[in-house]
């Protein structure tokens, strides 16, 4: 039981790590919650038996840099709003030519 939440903790906190590295770092808030989590609960276990704390300390050095990461990134990426007109001409082609590649197909009604 114990070994199997060590390794739950491990793997949580190494993929919120892999995670919140990347740009989807919103998702990296279920791995951090369920490593924290296990840590928790391997300090709860470790309180009632005699056992080495290192693991516990990993996987909370691993959710604490993962947090930060992704916290960081929460705070300092900003969504610039671009020219809206280039946009929207780009949107307006872009209707235009899936019309046109639209209508360029031939479609068999023999089904």
């Amino acid at each position: 039981m114990k070994k199997a939440i060590i390794i739950l903790g491990f793997i949580c906190a190494i993929v919120a790590v892999i995670i919140s590295v990347t740009p989807l770092y919103n998702l990296a808030f279920a791995p951090i919650i369920v490593a924290f989590l296990s840590g928790l609960f391997l300090i709860y276990l470790s309180k009632n038996e005699s056992s080495k704390p290192k693991t516990i300390q990993y996987i909370f050095l691993l959710v604490i840099i993962s947090l930060s990461l992704t916290i960081y990134k929460g705070v300092v990426n900003t969504a610039e709003v671009g020219d809206t007109e280039q946009l929207e001409q780009r949107d307006e082609e872009n209707l235009e030519d899936s019309k046109e590649i639209l209508e360029d197909l031939e479609i068999d009604e023999d089904f």
